[in-house]
This record gives structure tokens, sequence and C-alpha cells, in this order.
């Protein structure tokens, strides 16, 4: 694409002859970038609107719409008890108000970051290489599975990415002599909102902080007293609530259980950067691939002898978050979640942009190509494909339940925090609980399984029922249990699988109804 538009550039003038000035070529070029960029911004739009907004909720969107649908007080307090800062929830408790309470609605503020992203990347790229490499990068974000994937979740992260495009963009700024007033403050505001869009976000400043150390000469005169002054202003700014969530004492009750990372988790997290979420026979494909890039970005590197500077800027970005999140998930707590290192995309997909010119102009253009062509055919796969990434099919779950479902019944989830999508859904007269038994609504931590206590807390939970739905899905260690117990101890009359991992079965608690009348209504 950046080549095309280069090639328009250069022909017109020559047809045009004097008539072209410099000016009016500025102005051509300018048109050009900004028709290109429009252009990028409607593929994550198309997409949205042809595959991505009609999904279920899942369980990580149905969080925030139960956080963002409190108080903007009571939404401090709700988030300080998970692993998140408060601003995306805030800005989501006030966008609903305004463009109402649905889901396509939320998810439209997630688009809307995601396509502010996308002119924002190009103005880092190009100020970072070139227009070329600006563009091409962009490009690669507008047609990126994975962000796309992410662009339409009801979450903060491209609201986070965002904000991490923006600061890297000031701080390219400062380090390349281009520093005002205006541009250090743009860096501290852009630094500011961005440590309370994610916790995350200390490490692009971590990043940051290594590069202007090795690189300290680079910096002008007084650098470092600014510097400073922003950290100050930032940790200021963000001790009130980091003490308030210390006081709470409760961050990460409601998280699903994460593992400890390990090498192919590493590597997965950059296949899923370029290539989205794919099934392991893919990825296993492409992470054999993964010695073979590294070279050829070696070899790249060693054909540029000298790197520059913006490209030894965005390495050690990359490579210190990645590697931070990585070891302290071994020296703190498993918290190496690809979706948590999305803002490292935009300076991968620089780097790439930034290969390429290192390469003759057939050679670039042939492998640009091929790159694009590859990451869009990953994109349909990734539509197509019911599994990857897991499309939790809630909304089909529930509905059954909505039609089967009496008075006389009861339901029955687990693990208990799957409360959140299936409440948005349900509208089934029977009463609704979870195991092991928990309200969403006190305050603490969801109670640990017990299994001496399980037969007790199913007893509570469907004593006057007829039947009971139980819905499994997210297994927290104890799902096994679950089953087995209502296998062992009441007539299985239905099962059905939903998605991956979502597993609805229906059981026979007392005989007033024979099983053939109960199986038959159900289906």
């Amino acid at each position: 694409m950046a080549q095309f538009i280069t090639n328009i550039e250069e022909t017109l003038p020559a047809l045009r002859g004097d008539e072209f000035t410099r000016t009016q070529s500025r102005q051509w070029s300018s048109l050009s970038t900004a028709l290109a960029l429009a252009g990028m911004m409607c593929i994550p739009i198309l997409l949205s609107y042809f595959f991505f907004a009609g999904q279920s909720l899942r369980l990580d969107e149905a969080q925030s719409l139960w956080q963002s649908s409190r108080s903007a007080t009571d939404i401090l307090t709700i988030v300080a008890q998970d692993v998140h800062v408060p601003l995306y929830h805030e800005l989501l408790h006030f966008w609903r108000l305004y463009f109402g309470d649905t889901i396509t609605a939320a998810r439209v503020m997630s688009l809307g970051f995601y396509l502010l992203s996308i002119p924002a990347l190009y103005f880092l790229g190009k100020l970072a290489y070139s227009r070329n490499a600006g563009l091409f990068a962009t490009f690669l974000f507008s047609i990126s599975p994975f962000m796309n994937w992410y662009g339409n979740e009801i979450r903060m992260y491209t609201l986070f990415t965002f904000f991490v495009i923006l600061n890297q963009y000031f701080f390219v700024k400062i380090f390349k002599g281009e520093a005002n007033d205006h541009v250090w403050a743009g860096y501290a505001l852009s630094a500011l909102f961005g440590v309370f869009s994610h916790y995350f976000f200390f490490l692009n400043l971590a990043g940051q902080a290594v590069f202007y150390f090795v690189r300290r000469g680079v910096f002008p005169a007084g650098s470092f007293k600014r510097f400073v002054g922003t950290m100050v202003l930032v940790v200021a700014a963000f001790i009130p609530w980091a003490w308030y969530v210390f006081h709470l004492g409760t961050a990460g009750f409601q998280e699903p259980i994460l593992p400890v990372p390990t090498s192919v988790n590493l590597f997965s997290a950059f296949s899923q950067f370029l290539f989205g979420f794919q099934n392991d026979n893919i990825n296993t494909f492409f992470l054999s691939l993964w010695p073979l890039t590294i070279i050829f970005a070696l070899v790249s590197l060693r054909h540029n002898k000298k790197l520059q500077l913006t490209t030894e800027y965005l390495l050690i970005t990359v490579v210190v978050s990645v590697a931070l999140a990585f070891f302290g998930s071994f020296i703190v707590t498993p918290f190496f979640v690809s979706r948590y290192l999305i803002f490292t995309v935009p300076s991968l997909y620089l780097l790439l942009a930034s290969l390429f010119t290192n390469y003759s102009p057939r050679f670039a253009r042939a492998g640009q190509v091929a790159l694009a062509a590859l990451m869009v055919v990953m994109m349909a796969i990734e539509i197509a494909n019911p599994t990857t990434p897991v499309k939790e099919n809630y909304q089909e779950a529930v509905n059954y339940i909505n039609t089967n479902a009496t008075v006389q019944d009861s339901v029955v989830l687990s693990a208990p925090f799957t409360v959140y999508p299936v409440e948005y859904y349900y509208k089934a007269p029977a009463p609704l609980s979870t195991l092991p038994e928990w309200n969403e609504y006190a305050y603490g931590a969801i109670p640990a399984f017990n299994p001496a206590q399980l037969p007790q807390q199913v007893k509570d939970e469907t004593q006057n029922s007829q039947n009971v739905f139980l819905l499994l899905s997210y297994d927290q260690g104890y799902e096994k249990n679950i089953k087995d117990y209502f296998d062992s101890h009441y007539k299985k009359l239905y099962e059905q699988n939903f998605s991956d991992d979502l597993n609805l079965y229906v059981y026979q608690i007392r005989y007033g109804t024979s099983a053939t009348q109960v199986s038959t209504t159900m289906q």
C-alpha cells in the first residue's frame, strides 16, 4: 500500500510537468495519506459490523458491564478489588449513560479507541522512520487479527494501547530534539492517563527509563529533571489509588487462575500479535518458524550495521516489557497474558516495517505483500474457527435455559464468577445460584471450594427443585468434583456443549415428572 501511494506521487508530477509545484505535491501527499488512513480505519469498522459485533457476551466483558453499571464512586471500590485500574470503567460508565446500555454500544467505545490509535500510530511511525514505514505499520495494525479481536471487546486494552502510542510519540520527539513545553506536557499527560488505563503501562515507562540511561547523551539538556518531574507527578497521582487497593487487600479475588508461563507461552504471544488466535496445529507451525524469523531479523540488523535510535528504543521497550512480565510471573505471581502485553504490538509492527527498509524495493515490496496477505488469511481463519479464540457462547446457553427452566427448577453455575455473563441474558423464573456458594455483591473473596461442604451446598440450592440446570465453565480445578457428584446422585436428562469448556447438564432431582416428559420438553 505504501509503495503504491509512493508510485502515484512520483508518476503524477511527471505527467503534469511544471503544473505540479512543490506546494501542490505536498498537498497531494497529505491528501493521499489522509485517504489511506481513512481506508485503514474502515477495515476494523467493517470487520466489526459483519463479524465481531454480534458475538455473545464473554466473561471479561460481562465483568466490565457489571462493574461500570455501579455509581462512579462504587466503581472505584469494585475495581480496586480486581486487578485493574479505574479509568476505563469510569469512562464506560458515562459512555453507557449517553449511548445506551447495550453490548454493541459498549463495544463501540473500545472500537473507537482502536480507530484513534490508527492515525496515532501513523504519526509515530512517520516520526520514528518515514511516511512509508508509518503507513505500512499502520496497515498491519488495521488488519491485525489480534487487535481487531480486542478492538471489539468491552475491555480496556484499546484505551491502554492508544495512550502508549501517544506516550511513545512524545518520548521519540524528546530524544529526537523536537521537544518543547507542549511536547513535555503531552508526555506527562499521556503517562498520567496511561497508568490509570492499565498497570502494565509501568512496563512501558520502565523500557523508556532503560533507553534513557543507555542513550542519555542523545537527550536534550535538562531532560533528566523533566523526566523526574513527570514521574513525581505520575507517582503522586497514583499513590492514593495504590494505597486504597492495598487498604482493601482484596485485589485479584475475582480473577481466574493463571498458569506459570513457559517458553511456549512466550513465543505464542508474539505469534498471536501477528496472526491472532489459531489452533494448535497452526500455532505449532508458526512456532517452528521462530528460529528462522530471528535469523532473518539478525541478518537485517547486520545489513544495516548501525541501528537507528528509534529501532533501539522500540526494541528495548518490547524486550524489557515482555521480559519483566515473563520473569515477574515466576518471582511474584503468574500474570503473563498476551492481552496484557497488547501495548507492545505497535512497536512490533514498526520494527517489522523498519526491517523491510534494509532490502531492495522489489524484495521489500514482496515481503510486505506476503506478510499482509498471511495476516488477512489468519484473520479469516480466526473468524471462521468457533474455538480460536474461544467464543464463549453464553448467550445461546442461557437462551436454552430461559426456554426450558421453570419456577420449579434451579440453575447452578460454576465457576462462581461466570454469573456475570449469565445474568446479562438470564430471564428464566428458576432461582440462580453458584457452586461454591457466592454472593457477588458481598465484600471479599469468592469462597474456596471445599469438597466436604459440597453435599450440603447442593442440597441447599436444589432441595425444592424438580430439575437442576448445571452450567459449567472456566474450570478452577474443582469442576470435575461438582460434575461427579451430580452424576452419582441424580439422573442426567440432557447435556450440551455450547462452546469450548462451556457445558450444560440437566439433572432430575425429584420424580414428580417422568424423565421422558422432561427430556421431550427440553428438546
